[in-house]
């Protein structure tokens, strides 16, 4: 039984250790890492003793066995992980910057991380009750893309919700090319998880209060804003209903730190928290995660959180 399922990208990171050091200019860097959006959120699910799932490819080499190592050792179900035969594993470099600003340089779209391979059966999913997405899965191919919709109509069937990260990476692809693919997934949002300006540029409207409402209209009830070390924000059918403030934290490694965010809210829902308490404790989580360099490294198990927020 797999209550939270994703599907995605899985690849590792590797990264200059310092700050400051163009990706252009010889120097060391630290990992690998596992990684990649869906492994993330799905990583920080497990480790809160959810059974969760993902559908994902890396290549049959080191960089895939380690991703797959530290996937099992949290808790995640890897049945529907695929080997590729053909391709290694994603990889992506990543350079930060002292404004706060990273800079990547990606193997993706030739790499293992494209070659997902659809499950025979989706009997599996009938137990799933909650289905996440990125934005980023959506942006690999025209299969990938057929997969993640036909999963979002097999779990809403069953009476299942679905959790919508927009993960807007301008390097994947352009707005109305991004918009088109998002379509089939935001119509069918149960709760909306934007960043930042995300909000804005999905409705097209220039303040947060006017997309909430656009949104409402279209059929999404719920959206959770995020806004980093700012908190977050809920809106509820339209409207403004909360403010969540986040917590200071020594950020280290600020990457994964969204997937992270999301988990805590999937991990609120299943529990049937107040939406206070389920936003404090995303916001806790996600700012743990931060604290240590690596995507997955600084993801807490549930009693590290708890003990945090309080």
């Amino acid at each position: 039984m797999v209550r939270v399922l994703t599907v995605g990208e899985l690849l590792v990171e590797i990264m200059r250790p310092e700050t400051n050091c163009p990706l252009s200019r010889p120097g060391t860097f630290k990992g690998p890492f596992p990684s990649g959006a869906p492994g993330i959120f799905i990583d920080a699910v497990a480790k809160l003793g959810v059974s969760a799932g993902i559908i994902g490819s890396v290549g049959n080499d080191a960089f895939g066995q380690c991703i797959v190592d530290r996937l099992v050792l949290d808790g995640v179900d890897t049945r529907f992980i695929a080997r590729s035969p053909t391709k290694t594993t994603g990889m992506a470099f990543v350079t930060y910057n002292d404004d706060g600003t990273r800079d990547f340089l990606f193997h993706l779209k030739e790499s293992a991380a494209v070659d997902i391979v659809k499950p025979a059966a989706f009997d599996f999913v009938k137990e799933t009750e909650i289905l996440h997405v990125s934005g980023t899965s959506l942006s690999l191919n025209d299969d990938i893309r057929r997969l993640c919709y036909e999963l979002v109509r097999s779990v809403k069937s069953r009476g299942g919700r679905v959790t919508f990260d927009p993960n807007i990476r301008p390097e994947l692809a352009g707005d109305e090319q991004l918009l088109s693919w998002y379509g089939p997934v935001l119509s069918a949002t149960d709760i909306l998880l934007p960043s930042g300006d995300e909000l804005l540029w999905l409705s097209k409207c220039g303040t947060p209060e006017e997309a909430a409402k656009k949104l409402h209209h279209q059929g999404i009830s719920i959206i959770v804003r995020k806004m980093g070390e700012q908190g977050c924000e809920l809106y509820l059918d339209g409207a403004k209903r909360l403010a969540s403030p986040g917590f200071r934290v020594a950020c280290v490694d600020p990457t994964g730190a969204g997937d992270c965010f999301a988990a805590g809210v999937v991990y609120g829902v299943l529990q049937s928290w107040s939406w206070e308490r389920t936003l404090a404790f995303a916001n806790g989580l996600g700012g743990l995660s931060t604290t240590v360099l690596g995507p997955m490294e600084g993801t807490p198990a549930l009693q590290i959180v708890l003990d945090f927020i309080q």
